[in-house]
């Protein structure tokens, strides 16, 4: 359990969502918001979903300028290069925002990202999904896959709004929460998302709250709460880390809470995304009860919740 203090980094928001729900129009919205400058990564300069009238040139490293003075890297690069050469430029971003292919998996990004090397300049500021009100429970009998990406994101925009009727919406908010009790979710009409709901959101850093869920399951996505009153041993602690979560990257999607450890003066925030974790200490004492969140499927709760509480000092 080795924990480290990382100097001021920039954000970075990955953007992912169902084909057509509308995240190329939340992302071309934050940047005709200016109020920061933006630095954008897509895949390729044939699919960018940035608007054509904001490109003014492509320089030969692949970054287009934008007339709002945002940066766009179009080429098909590896990532850490793409978003090294972001900020190697004089008029470096403020916030870079990835916007993600069709339902391609959010996670190699944000692995990326909370990567050791790319921490030293970089934190993921939230991973947002994109899905559109008008039937996501149809949308999701469909496409299965998509309700494995809705339990990744920290903050679900739910696009469409003013096409569907309230009973699909509160429906369509219903089976987030039940798939994501993490997430935060934004009722949009065209993406028009108010900026400060969905950017500099530290959801993986320390200015989490847990709030307390209760043990929910929809066929492809659990989510349960682990709780226990007395201090855990750090040796235990690092053994269900590695049998529980890290080693169970195809089941356990993500993970987070505040873990009071002996031996440590302010309780651990914990986070995984799959296999990659992430250990760092937080404002509150140890005295406080640890309680984790875990999102995945094909997890028995029982065997969760009766290792955990195994943790606890004798």
């Amino acid at each position: 359990m080795a924990m480290t203090q990382f100097q001021k980094r920039i954000p970075v928001s990955v953007v992912g969502g169902f084909l057509g729900a509308g995240k190329t129009t939340l992302v071309n919205h934050l940047v005709a918001t200016g109020q920061q400058r933006f630095g954008i990564i897509v895949n390729e300069f044939g699919e960018t979903g940035i608007d054509g009238s904001l490109i003014e040139n492509v320089d030969t490293d692949g970054i287009a300028e934008l007339s709002n003075g945002c940066l766009c890297c179009v080429g098909r690069e590896d990532l850490v290069s793409a978003l090294f050469k972001l900020i190697g430029r004089k008029d470096k971003p403020e916030y870079i925002l990835i916007e993600l292919s069709g339902l391609a998996d959010p996670v190699p990004v944000a692995q990326t990202i909370m990567d050791p090397f790319a921490r030293i300049k970089f934190e993921l500021d939230s991973i947002i999904g994109v899905a559109d009100a008008r039937n996501l429970e149809q949308t999701l009998r469909d496409g299965p896959e998509g309700a494995v990406q809705l339990a990744y994101a920290s903050t679900v925009v739910l696009n469409k709004t003013d096409l569907a009727t309230p009973e699909q919406i509160a429906e369509a908010e219903n089976l987030i929460r039940k798939i994501n009790p993490l997430a935060q979710v934004y009722c949009t009409a065209q993406s028009k998302v108010n900026p400060e709901e969905v950017l500099h959101k530290r959801a993986f850093d320390l200015d989490w709250k847990p709030q307390h869920h209760t043990h929910l399951h929809t066929p492809d996505v659990q989510t349960f709460t682990l709780t226990a009153e007395r201090l855990l041993e750090r040796q235990k602690v690092n053994e269900f880390i590695d049998q529980y979560l890290i080693s169970r990257p195809d089941r356990v999607f993500r993970a987070k809470g505040f873990l009071s450890v002996r031996g440590f003066e302010k309780q651990v925030l914990f986070q995984s995304v799959r296999e990659i974790f992430s250990l760092e200490h937080a404002q509150t004492p140890p005295s406080a009860p640890s309680r984790l969140v875990v999102i995945g499927r094909g997890l028995n709760r029982f065997e969760y919740e009766e290792a955990f509480q195994a943790l606890q000092v004798q």
